[in-house]
């Protein structure tokens, strides 16, 4: 439930601080969230992208975002609550930006801007 209450916190804030990003909130908010595998001691989050391949796994709007799934390390719920909507935001940034951007110049520009909202979704998440 946690998981899914800081994803919300997330997306609803995704567009004041990506104004320039054209987000598709109501395809975001249909994205399978889950968690990763355990042990898992070296990934804290993943953006699974959609495979259009006949019978594979889809969700509702997934030609809109063409993201499968969202995967968080369960521990970053219970150890590190600003790392786990830092971890959520990441991952919500590879389905905006998509799977050829990576890591790249335009996902480092938009990655640090989560840091002025944290203190507010943390305290929403809080309530």
């Amino acid at each position: 439930m946690l998981l899914h209450i800081i994803a919300e916190e997330v997306v609803i804030r995704l567009e004041s601080l990506h104004p320039e990003l054209q987000i598709d909130v109501e395809a975001l908010q249909h994205i399978r969230l889950a968690f990763l595998r355990e042990p898992c001691t070296k990934l804290w989050g993943l953006c699974s992208y959609a495979d259009n391949a006949k019978g594979r796994p889809r969700t509702e709007f997934t030609e809109r975002h063409g993201t499968h799934r969202i995967l968080l390390a369960r521990k970053l719920l219970h150890e590190d609550m600003k790392e786990a909507v830092i971890t959520i935001h990441h991952e919500f940034l590879h389905s905006i930006l998509g799977s050829k951007e990576g890591h790249g110049e335009v996902f480092q520009k938009h990655e640090p801007r989560i840091n002025s909202k944290l203190s507010e979704i943390i305290q929403s998440c809080n309530r």
